[in-house]
């Protein structure tokens, strides 16, 4: 009678240990289900993230004496296409004002009138210059989704292959100088893309960084455009 008794406290034991095992096995695989829910939600809304900050003060070289007392017309549209979920601590409008400020100051003896991104597809005025400046990119992310935020102006842009794994930065204008003077009609286009990439070593700074630097680049060479198409 004792040793069925012992026998019955045995069983009870065993079958109390396999229900606690099978609850917390079940516990376990709830637990790391929602772990794996968790990640790839967490995962999915920062790819989706673009960033965008104000450019640092770019020292320009002013072009004294050039183009001088001439009327330039400089329309600049901001294409670019940023999710809802984007980081942006620099408008569009304080973006756009940036670079006019720019190139109003590199062209010190130039009398240039600033139209709104409204008249940007409208036809340059005869008798004078136009300078229609199409932001395409303006923005960082990363991995490849960089790619989110790219938007049409026009051009034939080639962005090339965006590493995974890292932050990518891209600026991107497409250019049209329209030059009306003395009953000419002269137009010239140049697209300018500039990208960089760097290791998640500085998180955000390391971002803020490349586009800086992309956005620099690109401005030294629509200068360089400028330059060469209207200086005679």
């Amino acid at each position: 009678m004792v040793q069925f008794r012992n026998l019955s406290s045995i069983m009870e034991s065993r079958l109390h240990s396999k229900n606690v095992a099978s609850l917390t096995d079940r516990r376990n695989l709830k637990c790391h289900f929602l772990f794996v829910v968790m990640l790839l939600t967490g995962c999915n809304l920062f790819a989706q993230k673009l960033y965008v900050w104000c450019p640092q003060e770019q020292i320009s070289i002013p072009r004294q004496g050039f183009l001088e007392k001439e009327s330039v017309d400089l329309v600049i549209f901001d294409g670019r296409v940023l999710t809802k979920k984007s980081k942006v601590e620099c408008s569009s409008e304080n973006t756009i004002r940036a670079l006019t400020e720019y190139i109003k100051l590199t062209y010190p003896s130039a009398i240039i009138n600033v139209l709104t991104s409204e008249q940007y597809y409208k036809d340059p005025e005869v008798g004078r210059i136009t300078i229609k400046i199409g932001i395409s990119a303006y923005h960082a992310a990363f991995g490849a989704d960089v790619k989110v935020g790219i938007g049409s102006v026009g051009g034939n842009f080639s962005y090339g292959v965006f590493p995974e794994g890292k932050w990518n930065a891209v600026t991107a204008y497409s250019i049209k100088i329209y030059d009306y003077r003395n009953n000419q009609e002269k137009r010239n286009t140049k697209d300018i893309c500039k990208t960089a990439s760097k290791p998640n070593m500085g998180g955000y700074r390391t971002a803020k960084s490349i586009l800086n630097l992309t956005y620099m680049e690109a401005n030294q060479e629509m200068l360089f455009f400028i330059d060469e198409i209207l200086m005679k």
